[in-house]
């Protein structure tokens, strides 16, 4: 087994148990809402009522790390590549480079 696959299970293995560990955590006080034959609306209310700041770090946060992803993977300028992930949203960046891509 090479030393990056190796790397690459372990840090999956991390990233699962993170996330698991914040799942249980958010779970065990109580800071997600339960939907107790709540409508979906009703959630997404209230999360944006609640929990708007949390929402927005995790938006931005995002943004930045997939402006990241394009810096390394195809050599783009970062501040250009999260300005436009802010304004837009992570998702559309992938459609704009592959159209720019594919018109070379």
């Amino acid at each position: 087994m090479s030393s990056q696959k190796t790397d690459k299970t372990l840090s999956g293995i991390l990233i699962l148990l993170t996330v698991g560990a914040v799942f249980y955590a958010l779970n065990s006080l109580d800071a997600l809402p339960k939907p107790n034959g709540q409508p979906l609306d009703e959630i997404i209310r209230h999360l944006i009522n609640h929990y708007l700041d949390i929402l927005l770090i995790g938006y931005v946060f995002t943004c930045l790390q997939i402006a990241g992803y394009f810096e390394l993977k195809y050599k783009q300028d970062f501040l250009t590549v999260s300005v436009v992930s802010v304004l837009f949203t992570p998702l559309a960046i992938f459609f704009i480079f592959e159209k720019e891509k594919n018109d070379e």
